[in-house]
Order: structure tokens, then C-alpha cells, then sequence
């Protein structure tokens, strides 16, 4: 089956092109991402190329020749009686405030909210689409978003922002936090006794791929409104582990955990490191605003070019992490204090997420 290609059409550049690169880096050989910042470089392609799923912001919609295009679509549309495998989807990509006044002018044009995250958006744009008659079914087009979070010079913030980040994103969504670090702090950090952590949730789920969920649920914990598995009490076991039930692990995680992200906190290079974070769909690779860092950063840049077997670079977003300074806090406090700090509002931000003050 030839690729499906989705045209992201925004006037802000930077939006259209990640939400482009990161729709063909997620969808390995089965979608293309073609983003376009002006109109007349859309209209340039459409004479050429028609894709099969155009989104539209308001001000490409409001674009003399294209709303032409738009409406000539729809009279096409109504008049013919074949198969709309051949046709393209419109979709209007708005934001919060635009919705109502604009498709009150566009009549029956689907749409998607724009402000959310890249595999929601995805998600609507193919319920539209299988709804609307496309070509592809959405469970083999669309895969749970995992995010790896690994600091070269193992920050001590690495593991309070990767959990201020899951906070922020799981306002949005439904996200599972799950930490291979070998001594993650969780057990002094926050006070708890955990009869069963990561080790355990492992060994179930690769001897019982039927039920993954109550693999996962038997040993959850629910902090702040993240989801998370307790990390290794014994951190040593987790290089005893084979890369290939690293791999296994994180698929399965992927296909059955019921969850819209996945966020992945790494501390050592585990077995199948490099495996791991190409399943990944974006990367962030933290440092400390200290020379000291510099160091360690370059040396896992070099490694990395030598990896021939897996692609990185792209899916990398690189990181200086806020200054933080903070008194030592209650273990009950210590994640709100996290969160409300100026690592707290970095996470957010990065999330694109807003928290209203009252």
C-alpha cells in the first residue's frame, strides 16, 4: 500500500513542520508529512499532488483560491457517486477560539482542535477519516505516542522534570510514567512500600501477554494524577535483563497498556538502550546549565553516531533544565513542590499545557 499523505497547512511554520516531520517519524512507511507555511506554496503542490488529508488553519481557509478550491471539492463531492478513495479529506485545524465563526462560514467541514498533543490529533484526523470513507483503518495507522527522557550527565532534575512533565501532559491525556532507573528514590522520595515495582510488572507481562492491564494494575500507583510503575528496588537486576525483552516489554506496553503516552525515564544504558529509544517517538536528551555537562553530552552525541542500526538524530530535542532552587521539603510536598516551581512551569510549557490562576 503506497504511503498516505497528510498536508499540514498553518501560517506558523515552526507548528506546521513539526506536526509534518513528527506524523512520518511516527508512522514509519505507512505516512508522509508535508507541512506548508503559505498558501500559494500549498496551491503550487495541489496543482501538482493531491494529498490524501489536507488540515487548514483559519488563515489558509480564509485564502480567496483556496476557499474556491474548497468549494469546487464539495460540489465535486455531492455530484459524483464513486468511491471517495480517490478524493481527498478536508479538515479545518483550529484553535480554541476560532471554531464556531469560522465553520459557521464553511459548512460541513470536519474538524480538529490544533492546540493538543501530535497522536491526538492524529487520532481525530483518522476517526474523521475512517468515518468520512478513507483508504486505511486508524489502529494501523496511528501507535501510541512514548517519550524517552535520559540525561548524558545524569542530572539529579532529570527525574523531577520527566515527572512535572507526565503531570503536565496527563492534563491532556492519559499517560503512564515508568522509570529504569537504578536507584530512582521513589521509596524516600514519597514515603511509600511497594510490595511489587518494575521487575515484577516485567516478568508478568512478558510471561503473560493476554493480560497486560492487570499485569500493569497489579502493581500501579497514582500520584498527582500520574500513573506510574514503581521503579527497581534492586537496580543491579535491570542489566540482568536481555535487550530483547527490553524491546518486547516496551511493545507490549505500546500495544495493550491502554494509555495515550508513555513516558520513559532511563538512568544507565540498559540492554537494548538504543532499541529503546528508537521506539520512542521524540527524545529529550537533558543537561544542566554547567560546563560540566559538556562533557558527558559529547560523548553520548558520539556514541550515538555510531549506532548504524537505528535513526536518532531527529527524533532528539535537546535540553538545558531550569536553575532550581528549592528547600528541602515534606516527602508528601516534594512533587507539588516540583510542579509549581520554575521546573514546573518549564514542563508545562514544553507540554503545552496552561494553568489558570485564580
Amino acid at each position: 500500500m503506497s504511503k498516505l499523505i497528510i498536508a499540514v497547512c498553518d501560517m506558523d511554520g515552526v507548528y506546521a513542520e513539526r506536526l509534518g516531520e513528527w506524523i512520518s517519524l511516527e508512522n514509519k512507511g505507512e505516512l508522509q508529512g508535508i507541512s506548508f507555511s503559505s498558501p500559494e506554496c500549498f496551491l503550487e503542490y495541489f496543482s501538482i499532488q493531491k494529498p490524501d488529508i489536507i488540515l487548514l488553519s483559519k488563515e489558509f481557509l480564509e485564502h480567496q483560491q483556496i476557499r474556491k478550491l474548497l468549494q469546487q471539492h464539495r460540489e465535486s463531492e455531492e455530484s459524483r457517486k464513486e468511491s471517495r478513495k480517490e478524493s481527498a479529506m478536508w479538515l479545518y485545524l483550529h484553535g480554541e477560539e476560532e471554531k464556531t465563526t469560522t465553520l459557521m462560514e464553511i459548512q460541513g467541514l470536519l474538524s480538529v482542535e490544533k492546540y493538543q498533543s501530535a497522536a491526538q490529533i492524529l487520532r481525530e484526523v483518522f476517526f474523521n477519516y475512517q468515518n468520512w470513507g478513507g483508504r486505511v483503518h486508524m489502529e494501523t495507522a496511528v501507535n501510541k505516542e512514548m517519550i524517552g527522557i535520559y540525561s548524558p550527565g545524569h542530572s539529579i532534575w532529570q527525574t523531577p522534570f520527566a515527572l512535572t512533565f507526565a503531570h503536565a501532559l496527563a492534563l491532556k491525556e492519559k499517560v503512564l510514567y515508568v522509570n529504569f532507573k537504578e536507584c530512582a528514590g521513589f521509596s524516600v522520595w514519597f514515603q511509600e512500600e511497594y510490595e511489587r515495582d518494575l521487575l515484577d510488572v516485567m516478568y508478568l507481562c512478558l510471561n503473560n501477554e493476554v493480560n497486560i492491564t492487570d499485569c500493569i494494575n497489579s502493581a500501579l500507583y497514582t500520584l498527582e494524577g500520574i500513573d506510574y510503575i514503581p521503579p527497581a528496588g534492586d537496580g543491579g537486576c535491570l542489566g540482568e535483563v536481555s535487550a530483547e525483552d527490553y524491546v518486547k516489554f516496551v511493545q507490549l506496553l505500546e500495544r495493550n497498556s491502554g494509555y495515550d503516552v508513555i513516558l520513559f525515564d532511563f538512568g544507565m544504558m540498559i540492554p537494548g538502550f538504543y532499541q529503546l529509544l528508537d521506539l520512542c517517538s521524540q527524545v529529550y536528551i537533558t543537561t544542566e546549565h554547567n560546563e560540566l555537562y559538556e562533557a558527558p553530552l559529547h560523548q553520548f552525541q558520539q556514541m550515538t553516531e555510531r549506532q548504524t542500526e537505528v535513526k536518532l538524530k531527529q527524533k532528539f530535542i535537546y535540553l538545558t533544565l531550569p536553575t532550581v532552587n528549592l528547600e528541602i521539603s515534606a516527602a508528601a510536598d516534594r512533587l507539588q513542590q516540583w510542579m509549581w516551581s520554575s521546573l514546573g512551569d518549564f514542563s508545562r510549557e514544553m507540554a503545552g499545557v496552561q494553568v489558570g490562576t485564580n
